[in-house]
């Protein structure tokens, strides 16, 4: 189906308040899918790409060729940007690929704020869309402010090596805002490094940018789905069988049409998110295994600053992780909260015939939806537990092996 066609839908007040952090937030890295894939689209989206791009490839070759030369700290904290940076790519690329979909199920959510039609529901919907900006406000936040010390706190180096500090055997460093500074050569022009530490903290902020703001993002257009099939929830449980029966059977045929179309929203947004949550639970399994050996490493030797920082990231990776198990589970109990709707609603007051349609509806929510990672596992509280047993098993054993 070609989406596209659809015109785009006048905003309001509350259409603001609910999607116009996610507009900003897109449109700065060229994803809005309201907007046309135009020159200035490529280029924001090239320029974005090709810069993690390239502190990707100039930490893998570092890291190849240089290895572990400063603290393991440091080379833990390159590891984790490069696959960060990977997935954060990933997030720029593939809601472009589902750029259609996603115009689909955006301008389907400024036309349900638009066609608000009483104030019960607009409270729905409003308890939802605070529920999507306190998450991207706090995370938001948080990504920024993660990224203040590693600028501040490591400022550029700015005097000059002589021949004689190069040939003396005290090692001589210059800092960078995250990896290893045994990484960067003292040799290099002032300019080149000046440039490099440029380029690191640009490629910091796209990073905060891409792969935190991905999330909010996600996480927003969830909430909205789930605060549409809580009103379908209320439209079916408020159902009056004393009505008359062809007024009855219209609204009936009405709410069926609408469980087919939020269907049809939830089943595409899995299918435009699902590669991405497969890659975001694969890169936060591997930063928190190494965080995990990190961990242990620093309780043995009784470093408290590595522990400190190895706890922090592995609770924030977590973290992430429940992010999206807390969606998959909230979209999957919204389908499933129809059936208990229509059980409460005053069915035993219909024409038979009236229930009937009612079991139709009840059948098709049998078949439940699921937010999965890659089609390959469901991403839900359960699962999650799921992942925590697992990385503490894992960490068990690791814990063993350093007792050895």
């Amino acid at each position: 189906m070609d989406y596209n066609n659809r015109e785009p839908t006048k905003w309001n007040s509350d259409t603001t308040y609910a999607l116009g952090p996610y507009k900003l937030l897109t449109r700065s890295i060229g994803i809005w899918p309201l907007d046309h894939f135009g020159k200035v689209i490529i280029l924001q989206v090239f320029l974005n790409s090709f810069i993690q791009c390239l502190v990707i490839i100039i930490f893998i070759d570092d890291l190849i060729t240089k290895g572990n030369c400063g603290l393991i700290t440091d080379t833990v904290d390159a590891l984790s940007l490069i696959a960060t940076s990977i997935l954060s790519v990933c997030k720029i690329i593939l809601p472009l690929v589902y750029k259609k979909i996603m115009y689909f199920i955006v301008n389907s959510a400024i036309e349900d704020w638009a066609n608000v039609r009483d104030k019960k529901s607009k409270t729905i919907m409003l308890k939802y869309a605070f529920t999507g900006r306190i998450v991207f406000i706090i995370q938001m936040i948080g990504a920024y402010m993660t990224i203040v010390p590693l600028i501040f706190g490591n400022p550029p180096t700015i005097h000059k090596f002589s021949s004689d500090q190069l040939s003396d055997n005290a090692t001589m460093l210059r800092n960078i805002p995250i990896g290893p500074n045994c990484w960067i050569s003292t040799s290099i022009s002032m300019s080149i490094y000046f440039a490099y530490y440029g380029l690191v903290t640009v490629h910091l902020v796209i990073l905060c940018t891409t792969y935190i703001g991905g999330d909010v993002y996600i996480f927003g257009i969830a909430m909205h789905v789930c605060g549409q099939f809580k009103l379908l929830y209320t439209d079916m449980e408020s159902l009056d069988g004393k009505k008359n029966f062809f007024s009855l059977r219209k609204r009936i045929n009405q709410l069926s049409q609408r469980h087919t179309y939020l269907i049809k929203l939830a089943n595409e947004f899995e299918r435009t998110f699902n590669l991405i949550i497969l890659l975001q639970v694969a890169a936060n399994t591997f930063i928190i295994g190494i965080s995990g050996i990190l961990l242990l490493w620093g309780l043995k030797t009784g470093n408290s600053n590595i522990i400190i920082a190895a706890l922090i990231r592995i609770y924030l990776l977590f973290f992430q992780l429940y992010i999206y198990s807390f969606i998959g589970e909230s979209l999957s109990t919204q389908t499933r909260n129809l059936q208990l709707a229509i059980y409460n609603c005053k069915w035993y007051q219909m024409s038979p015939i009236l229930a009937k349609d009612l079991l139709f509806i009840i059948m098709r929510t049998n078949y439940p939806f699921h937010l999965t990672a890659g089609k390959i596992c469901n991403m839900n509280i359960s699962s999650f537990k799921d992942l925590v047993k697992m990385m503490f098993s894992y960490f068990s054993i690791i814990r063993l092996m350093f007792d050895e």
